[in-house]
Formats: C-alpha cells, structure tokens, sequence
C-alpha cells in the first residue's frame, strides 16, 4: 500500500531519497561533467544492469506517488526509465547508452523540479482554505501572478 507524504519533513526526506537514487545510479565517480554510477557499472554484468535500473526507477516512480506528483510527471519519469533500462540491455551499444543517457539523473531532477513548482500545504483541503495564506496564494494565482500547483497533504 502506497503512504502518501502527509507532512513538508516526509517531502523532504522524499526529495533525500531521490537525490540519494540519483547520486547512487549515475554519479558515484565523476570526472569533470560526466558521471558514472551503480546503473553504468552494472551493465557490464548480464541482468544486474537491467535489474538494478528497474529497481532504482521504482524507487523513484514510488516517491513520485509519494510526493504526488502529476499523472503526467509520474508517467514521463516511467518512460524515461523504460527507455534507461532497454537502452541498457542492448549489446555493447547498451553499454555506452548507459553511461551516456544518464535515466535515473534526468527522472530525478524531473520529480524535484516539479516539486519545487507545488506548494504543499499540510491538511486537508477544507482546513487549508480556511487560512489567510491559503486566499492570498489563490488571489495571486487568479491574478497570473503564481503558476504553481497546490497540494494539500491531510
């Protein structure tokens, strides 16, 4: 069963996981821009590769749903690991792929930057309109002053 994040400690310790997946699957040794993780190490290995992709993906396809991102958010972070995954299973050309297409970094940044453009509140929605904060975050976005997204945590 799937816990959504009820609290801006629980987001933050979400993002802390991501940022750990993302460091993890494609950054353990850099060298200059480029970055080689678990994910690039691992393809060398028949089937590790492939498993260790779909598992650092679910994690973060799983904090995504934690977070609660965007329908469509959730379902580009599980194209891009799709296509990590299969790139990385091809023969020799997967290799390259894998440390070149850097799945895990690009899904994890798509998830933290959609949550830096939400605004959680922690509550439920009927306890959240009632606040001052609440109205003049909804005046600002009527006004096109504010584009983001609200979420209400309760």
């Amino acid at each position: 069963m799937v816990i959504f994040a009820k609290s801006h400690v629980e987001l933050h310790n979400i993002r802390a996981n991501v940022e750990r997946v993302k460091k993890l699957s494609d950054n353990v040794v850099g060298v200059g821009p480029f970055g080689v993780g678990l994910d690039g190490l691992l393809t060398w290995i028949p089937g590790a590769g492939e498993l260790y992709s779909l598992g650092a993906g679910g994690l973060i396809v799983l904090d995504a749903v934690r977070a609660r991102a965007a329908p469509m958010v959730i379902i580009q972070i599980c194209a891009i690991i799709l296509i990590d995954t299969v790139a990385g299973s091809i023969p020799v050309a997967g290799k390259a792929a894998d440390v070149l297409f850097t799945g895990h970094k690009w899904s994890a940044d798509l998830l933290t930057n959609h949550m830096d453009d939400t605004i959680y509140f922690e509550g439920t929605r009927k306890e959240v309109q009632a606040t001052q904060e609440y109205r003049d975050l909804l005046a600002r976005i009527q006004a096109g002053k504010e584009k983001r997204r609200v979420v209400f945590l309760g």
